[in-house]
């Protein structure tokens, strides 16, 4: 009884890693790709602000959101097969808590492109991303360490939102 519990479990954090470092990134390009006609020179949503000096080509965001991911993923994996879900289970809900966050600014943008409200959500997910990251590293350290390139790229998700939503409240354009 107990090897197939063990074999149930083994398969969950399999799938909650899987989901985590591929189904989500995939998921969210693809989704934008169908609906709002992403193409790899840049998005078509934001031909119409002045990005700033600053800006990465769009080129460099699918390869960015895929190594956050796979490093939450695995960070995720580690934690869960170090301690157990049930010891953890504090850090999963947050972490989850924090997916789902990450999933609301995509629509924010690329559906009603409102540039404010994408701005207020990137630095919404800084700050869960920031609490995930301390609750990992309590757990264990290396889990929590897992994180930094992810809360160093969404700093720099929501500076650049910034500059383009205080460019675009100081124009013409619709926020």
């Amino acid at each position: 009884m107990g090897t197939r519990s063990q074999s149930y479990r083994n398969f969950l954090v399999k799938a909650f890693v899987f989901v985590i470092s591929v189904g989500v990134p995939v998921a969210s390009f693809w989704a934008v790709n169908e609906y709002r006609g992403v193409h790899y020179g840049g998005w078509k949503v934001l031909d119409k602000y002045n990005s700033p000096n600053f800006a990465l080509d769009v080129g460099f965001f699918l390869p960015f959101w895929y190594t956050m991911f796979s490093l939450f993923g695995i960070a995720s994996f580690v934690l869960w097969y170090t301690n157990g879900l049930l010891h953890n289970l504090a850090a999963f809900v947050i972490a989850t808590i924090k997916l789902l966050l990450v999933l609301v600014w995509f629509p924010l943008l690329f559906y009603w492109e409102d540039i404010m409200a994408t701005f207020i959500g990137m630095c919404v997910v800084w700050v869960a991303n920031g609490v995930t990251m301390i609750f990992y590293a309590g757990m264990f350290h290396p889990s929590g360490m897992l994180l930094i390139p992810e809360q160093i790229w969404v700093s720099y998700l929501c500076v650049w939102m910034y500059f383009l939503w205080n460019d675009t409240s100081n124009s013409d354009l619709p926020t």
